[in-house]
């Protein structure tokens, strides 16, 4: 039976390979405003792409706005950055699979960024883009933050109290100026800091996860009687 979202990747290499076109085409995530980027990139292949896959798979009731098609681009650059580092850190990539867009039951009409399903564990993962702009970075951090513990909570309220549901936000900034054709430094080592964390979060938690596996609780026992 498959799951109602937008995308469905069942393991990181599936992942990898979707979100391949992003380090082919040099997609950046750009400091210019979120309407204007919508409008310079409406003629983009993948771009359209994911607005059909999200029309086709009727998620929602509200209209969709072309500023939301680019966040789910940068958030996917963002993913593969990620995926890359779980692959080469050794996770089970076999194992883990990511939704997209997935729409939460009973949560009216909400949906998570991506959910990343291990074993027992699901991670309900938010991301939110601070602007240098913006001047409330703060107000924005605990908005995600909110919207996350919701969307766990709706989560775990349906699901079997053997099920682990945790949450995590990520507040990534603009890394390109397209305007002045300049890369913005500091961006880049911070949205790195930030990806580190999250690998480090994903592979803690999934280890959590092996270890109560029963193969690892046969080998457990075996250490405690040689």
């Amino acid at each position: 039976m498959s799951i109602k979202c937008m995308y469905h990747f069942e393991n990181v290499a599936k992942f990898n390979l979707f979100t391949e076109i992003l380090e082919k085409t040099g997609w950046n995530i750009e400091k210019q405003l979120l309407k204007e980027r919508a409008h310079y990139y409406e003629s983009n292949s993948f771009f359209n792409d994911l607005k059909q896959q999200f029309i086709k798979n009727d998620l929602t009731i509200w209209p969709l706005k072309d500023e939301e098609v680019i966040t789910w681009i940068d958030t996917l650059s963002i993913m593969r950055r990620v995926m890359i580092q779980l692959f080469r850190k050794g996770i089970k990539g076999e194992k883990l699979n990511v939704f997209m867009e997935y729409p939460l039951i009973y949560g009216n009409h909400m949906r998570t960024d991506y959910l990343i399903v291990y074993e027992r564990l699901i991670i309900v993962l938010e991301f939110g883009m601070f602007n240098q702009d913006e001047k409330r970075s703060e107000e924005r951090y605990t908005k995600k933050l909110q919207d996350s513990i919701t969307h766990r909570q709706v989560l775990a309220n349906i699901m079997d109290s053997t099920i682990n549901v945790v949450n995590y936000v990520m507040i990534y900034r603009p890394e390109f100026d397209r305007m002045r054709n300049l890369l913005m430094n500091e961006n880049v080592l911070y949205n790195n800091e930030e990806i580190n964390l999250l690998t480090s979060f994903i592979i803690n938690m999934t280890r959590d996860e092996e270890k109560l596996s029963a193969i690892s609780q046969l080998e457990r026992v075996n250490l405690l009687n040689s």
